[in-house]
């Protein structure tokens, strides 16, 4: 019987610990893969996993599109959209060991097909060696997230800026939802400040950064580390869409 799949599918951020007891671990780099680009081209990428486990791992590279539907992405089987990047992908080795302590690598190559309705691709280090998990069996698969650019319609839509209060347990935050309703990938960073009832600065605090694809939704969060005292202060929210300023400016009231 296979082993039931307990890790996230795609740890496209940092390590994947193989034991709640040790700090064994796996590492893939690049974890995401920003291109520009032209429909017809081919990319090609090094993908270097780290194996800083006791076992030996064997996996299997595959390739998956990813989506945006109501808001969320998705993740899709390669071949099953009639524009799919995945079904493009070629790796080199197309099945790679990785030996305790030591690393590996693959190169992946997608080429973009001349129509293009969405903008991103995973490479899947699918793993096929299970290893333990407390008492049960587990299989290890982590991806790398490839994002397209073919044009300079990239567009992020804001809405109000809001103030949610400090708790016991957590600070202060500034929200904003935002969407991208642009074709393209956008990666908004921005910066907040608080202005007093006299214009002056009562703090300064950077947003969280997100990466969005086309139709994708997300909170934007900025953590306001100290305490406002009680009063009417103003919000001022400046993002940064692809070299593009988006301001948003809120009434703040403490009671």
């Amino acid at each position: 019987m296979r082993p039931p799949i307990l890790s996230l599918l795609l740890l496209l951020a940092l390590a994947a610990p193989l034991s709640p007891a040790s700090a064994q671990s796996l590492i893939l780099r690049p974890a995401v893969v920003p291109l520009k680009g032209e429909t017809g081209q081919s990319v090609t990428q090094v993908l270097a996993l780290q194996n800083d486990s006791d076992v030996a791992l064997d996996f299997v590279m595959q390739a998956k599109d990813v989506v945006v539907r109501d808001g969320a992405r998705q993740f899709v089987e390669a071949g099953r959209l009639p524009d799919s990047i995945a079904a493009t992908a070629v790796f080199q080795p197309p099945n790679i060991r990785v030996e305790p302590h030591s690393s590996g690598s693959v190169t992946a190559t997608f080429t973009l097909p001349p129509s293009m309705r969405h903008r991103a691709v995973v490479a899947l280090f699918r793993g096929t060696t299970p290893v333990t998990s407390g008492k049960r069996k587990a299989l290890m698969s982590l991806g790398t997230l490839f994002t397209f650019t073919v044009s300079d319609r990239v567009s992020i839509k804001a809405g109000a800026l809001e103030l949610l209060p400090a708790s016991r347990s957590a600070n202060a935050q500034l929200r904003s939802e935002v969407v991208n309703d642009g074709t393209e990938p956008a990666v908004p960073g921005g910066m907040a400040v608080i202005l007093d009832e006299q214009g002056r600065l009562a703090g300064k605090v950077p947003f969280r950064t997100k990466r969005l694809l086309p139709g994708e939704a997300a909170t934007l969060v900025a953590d306001f580390p100290g305490e406002l005292p009680s009063g009417n202060y103003r919000a001022v929210a400046t993002f940064d869409i692809a070299g593009h300023p988006l301001t948003l400016t809120s009434p703040l009231a403490v009671p």
